[in-house]
């Protein structure tokens, strides 16, 4: 039986991707025979501001146009044994005419941080025009709408969950938000806040300025997400970010040329999924989501990622069935608009040593809250990353919680205060531990209390150095955590994913099973070996397309051909 959900033989756009219904692209009289076809249960529904208000006034739910009708929609989906998710999108939407804005309001094209205007290319072929939300006018216009579809939701009784979206594209391996804006538009916008925080004759410093700008960003997107809140209530269930592959300005250029390549994508997918941040192709078109790129945009999303990240209740979260991703190391870097200026984890070749080794088995941290979402895992199973410059109360006490609570920490001291310098110290001496310091391509100190481990590396210490002494570093200091973990040789060009499970009721003889997801997504015959310790077992061999699998005793080969891929469970126990 296979793993991966088909795609809708008609493949039209009303199905652009991962479980998404654009219900404005077809007739309402439709909407029954196509969702009867789509597989899967969930279906997510984005909202369409603009097509329910051409002008931001008045507002069209089954007055005019039966496919403005969410009630009957909502019933049609019920009736056919589908569950509804809405997506209301809380920033510029690049899958939207006019980045979702009604066409009155769309006035003040919005400009990236390079000023340059924005522009996508959608799955139609069509170019969308990013129209900046810092316009008065706009946020008005977009909270009646709110407060209209609060009361249409709430007086025919609409009960399916609604997530606010900010949408969002990657630029050099970073994420970066659509509601980012540099036209005159938020630049008058901004210069009244300012007013409100300086003093009119105060000069602020390019670093004080970026960062009152990244502030101020961040609260104009809270009172958009505080009025859905507001006006939807209960059925507000909170905000994601999203990553829409291929929207990019390089992506952009690269598809006019057409010199897109499906490594592209995903590359974007991949760094989506370490980033927490829901992945969508809803920007591409079938042509260029082919043969590995669905399969990966399948497994790796619709039948996992979205799923768990959508859960309706921890029950449905929890369930033992589900294959999470598997994550070993959990890296902090501070979202404040000025923390990048300082010495970060590519500085240090941190990302290189983790892809080369352990894949993507790893989530970056990096909201401007710094969440620290470890509620419902123990601080053991991470090895935790951080930066001293991004050392505040908050870290400071959850690095000591999770250390003496017998976690592992690395922090690069480059950057971090006095203040929380001095803190450490004392730290060390009111509870007696050792500092074993040693100097291994620069300073190192290690602190053990019970399984609890606290490296402290001194980031400035680095003379230069080359990328691979780089590897060599982190290879030998990550060594010394005994990870239980099977490295992949010859990985080069192949793509690959793992995630876990808890063992069940007929499987104790594991504590955990495994899952390795394998692809080649090149034009190149690929061979790849791994060599099983004895805590490894192969237990299952799925999905087998283009590859050839032979398992030994203590190793296993898979020979992929071009488009091949393949999906390996391993029975994990002590």
């Amino acid at each position: 039986m296979s793993l991966t959900t088909p795609v809708p033989r008609d493949q039209d756009t009303v199905f652009p991707g991962e479980n998404w219904f654009f219900y404005w692209k077809t007739s309402a009289s439709l909407w029954k025979t196509k969702l009867q076809e789509f597989p899967g249960t969930k279906i997510i529904i984005p909202l369409n501001w603009s097509f329910h208000s051409e002008t931001g006034d008045q507002f069209d739910f089954d007055d005019h146009r039966p496919e403005t009708n969410l009630k009957k929609l909502v019933e049609i989906a019920t009736e056919v044994g589908k569950n509804v998710v809405f997506f209301l999108p809380l920033t510029p939407a690049p899958f939207l005419a006019n980045g979702g804005l009604p066409h009155l309001l769309a006035r003040s094209l919005a400009l990236n941080n390079e000023g340059m205007a924005y522009g996508v290319i959608d799955a139609d072929d069509h170019l969308v025009k990013i129209y900046s939300f810092f316009d008065p006018r706009v946020f008005e216009a977009f909270d009646k709408f709110l407060k209209k579809l609060g009361q249409y939701f709430s007086s025919n009784k609409i009960t399916p969950d609604v997530w606010g979206i900010r949408s969002g594209y990657f630029k050099d391996g970073h994420y970066r938000s659509f509601m980012e804006d540099t036209s005159n538009t938020f630049q008058q916008a901004f210069g009244r806040y300012l007013q409100t925080k300086t003093n009119a004759d105060t000069e602020l410093s390019p670093i004080e300025e970026r960062q009152f700008a990244f502030e101020f960003n961040k609260t104009i997107q809270g009172l958009y997400e505080t009025n859905a809140r507001e006006s939807i209530k209960d059925n507000f269930e909170g905000s994601l970010d999203v990553a829409f592959l291929g929207s990019g300005t390089e992506n952009f250029l690269k598809r006019l040329s057409g010199t897109i390549s499906t490594a592209d994508y995903s590359s974007e997918l991949y760094e989506s999924l370490a980033k927490d941040i829901i992945p969508s192709s809803v920007l591409l078109s079938h042509r260029l989501k082919k043969g590995v790129l669905t399969r990966e945009l399948n497994d790796l999303v619709a039948n996992s990622y979205l799923p768990s990240r959508l859960a309706s209740s921890a029950y449905e979260h929890e369930d033992i069935s589900n294959f999470l991703p598997l994550s070993f190391f959990k890296v902090y870097e501070k979202v404040d608009g000025v923390s990048s200026l300082f010495q970060n984890w590519h500085d240090l070749n941190l990302w290189e040593y983790l892809k080369s080794n352990f894949g993507w088995s790893y989530k970056v941290i990096s909201s401007d809250t710094l969440k620290l979402h470890d509620t419902k895992t123990p601080y053991q199973e991470h090895i935790h990353l951080f930066h001293g410059h991004d050392v505040d109360r908050i870290i400071f006490n959850f690095i000591l919680k999770t250390f003496m609570n017998g976690g592992r920490v690395i922090l690069n001291r480059s950057g971090l205060s006095d203040e929380f310098n001095k803190r450490f110290e004392t730290f060390f001496l009111e509870n007696n531990l050792k500092v074993e310091k040693v100097h291994f391509k620069t300073q190192v100190q290690n602190i053990a209390l019970g399984e609890g481990r606290l490296i402290l590396i001194e980031g400035e210490g680095f003379q230069e150095m080359s990328p691979a002494d780089y590897l060599d570093f982190w290879k030998t200091l990550v060594e010394t955590f005994s990870l239980v973990h099977v490295p992949i040789q010859n990985v080069d060009g192949i793509d690959f994913y793992w995630r876990t499970r808890p063992s069940s009721t007929n499987e104790l003889k594991f504590e955990e099973v495994r899952r390795l997801s394998l692809y080649n997504p090149t034009s190149y015959r690929k061979k790849i070996k791994m060599s099983l310790s004895k805590n490894f077992v192969v237990y299952k061999v799925l999905d087998e397309i283009n590859v050839i699998v032979q398992t030994y005793p203590s190793e296993i080969e898979i020979e992929l051909s071009p488009e091949g891929s393949v999906i390996v469970d391993f029975g994990v126990f002590s």
